[in-house]
């Protein structure tokens, strides 16, 4: 399978020229003009190396390897600069960036470059802030989050992280742990609202033997398997106000017992925690501590939900049928400028999170050659939900019920909410009869 190579530059003389003595070398390349079409081919193609000028009128090589590194991307980048701008290279170099070279280019030089590059590196270069997942987006408020990333990452200080469901906050938290100096250490996440109050306790310090009718061995907890590392505490609202106070201590004096235990164990974990509740309201109807609140919320960091960038719907919808095409093997569709504005026209209340799953169910049910707007019209989850928000709440939670035959596991992933949330409404809408 040939190799692909992306090259930018704004001249088009140096496009032409080096796409035939590349192409001569059996690599496939794809030149662009413009930094910007670039940055949307590479999301979604995934090339394996990119060749870049840095100085360019629409968007310099610079900013364009910024946008993709933040996106998680490490696909490789040779720069082309001009010997007066070395030390433009030289610094992206220290950023990341695996060469450079100045022109006049030397054409010889270049190919055995790639070649090396290209042998040392692996097939399908690049890696995720989640697994597969990355963080999408260069509006304004994206590029507030990117910003805000870099800035607080090498720090240990813990961070609270503010956002609706569904708006990417785990993904925010494994960003900043893989940009920090723990990196190489473990990212563990850990979603309150899925353990009793007994449990969690339990998997975050460990137990003793014989701790309680279950505790038939000791077993260290997540405080101890992080050491050195990140935990992201998500949903940290629902911790029990017991957890609340020995999570505190861990903070204050980095230190902590088993459940069961007398000895003091010491940890060196930095805790990101997040919300989509108001904690200081919970703080007022004594469910949160206001001690713990102070200590977590070090550093604050809000991400606005999917109906306030909607600008980057586009990006989103190409990035995840390129995902998806690939993992259910389905051909990638062409989208049609309609789709995309239907897509800007609702008002996500289930934000990223419900997008991709409107996107992947679009996919694998009309498996379409173009995306148009008859296909979100024809989802149920696209309602209006200004007009009548109750009841079309209570119609979404019907329609994934059924479309998960019941499983309440499942319908929680669908529509972005925890199990708690869940049977909460099942019990408000009175909707018992669809499970």
């Amino acid at each position: 399978m040939k190799k692909n190579i992306v090259i930018v530059d704004d001249k088009a003389n140096i496009l032409k020229v080096l796409k035939v003595i590349l192409e001569k070398k059996g690599y496939q390349i794809e030149t662009f003009q413009k930094a910007s079409v670039a940055l949307k081919y590479s999301v979604r193609y995934k090339p394996d190396l990119i060749i870049s000028d840095i100085r360019m009128e629409d968007m310099g090589g610079r900013e364009f390897f910024y946008l993709l590194k933040s996106r998680g991307f490490s696909i490789p980048f040779v720069f082309i600069t001009a010997f007066g701008n070395i030390e433009d290279a030289v610094s992206l170099m220290k950023e990341g960036a695996v060469d450079y070279m100045t022109k006049p280019i030397d054409y010889n030089s270049l190919k055995n470059r790639i070649d090396y590059l290209l042998r040392k590196s692996k097939a399908g270069i690049y890696e995720s802030l989640s697994e597969d997942k990355v963080l999408i987006g260069s509006s304004v408020s994206m590029q507030a989050i990117y910003s805000r990333i870099n800035m607080i990452s090498d720090s240990s200080s813990t961070v609270l992280i503010a956002g609706e469901s569904g708006t990417g906050k785990e993904l925010v938290a494994r960003a900043i742990h893989k940009r920090s100096r723990r990196r190489n250490h473990p990212f563990i996440a850990v979603n309150c609202s899925a353990f009793n109050e007994n449990l969690l306790e339990s998997e975050l310090f460990g137990h003793e033997k014989g701790a309680f009718t279950d505790a038939i061995r000791t077993k260290s907890g997540i405080f101890e398997e992080a050491n050195g590392g990140t935990l992201f505490l998500d949903e940290a609202s629902e911790l029990s106000l017991a957890t609340q106070a020995k999570l505190l201590r861990v903070l204050q004096e980095k230190v902590f017992t088993r459940v069961g235990g007398t000895n003091l164990l010491r940890t060196d974990v930095r805790v990101i925690a997040a919300t989509n509740k108001n904690l200081q309201d919970l703080i007022a109807a004594h469910r949160f501590r206001d001690d713990l609140y102070y200590r977590l919320n070090v550093i604050p960091f809000s991400i606005p939900p999917l109906r306030e960038h909607t600008e980057d719907i586009p990006d989103l919808v190409e990035y995840f049928i390129s995902r998806i095409c690939i993992l259910e093997g389905l051909t990638v569709p062409d989208i049609n400028q309609s789709f995309l504005l239907a897509m800007k026209e609702h008002q996500w209340p289930g934000n990223i999170r419900e997008l991709e799953n409107i996107v992947e169910r679009i996919l694998i049910v009309h498996k379409p050659e173009v995306l148009e707007a008859k296909h979100v019209r024809g989802e149920p989850e696209f309602v209006n939900v200004s007009s009548n928000g109750k009841q079309n709440e209570r119609d979404q939670i019907i329609y994934a019920l059924q479309q998960c035959n019941g499983n309440k596991s499942e319908a929680c992933v669908q529509l972005g909410i925890s199990r708690r949330t869940l049977y909460y409404k099942i019990e408000r809408y009175n909707i018992e009869a669809f499970c």
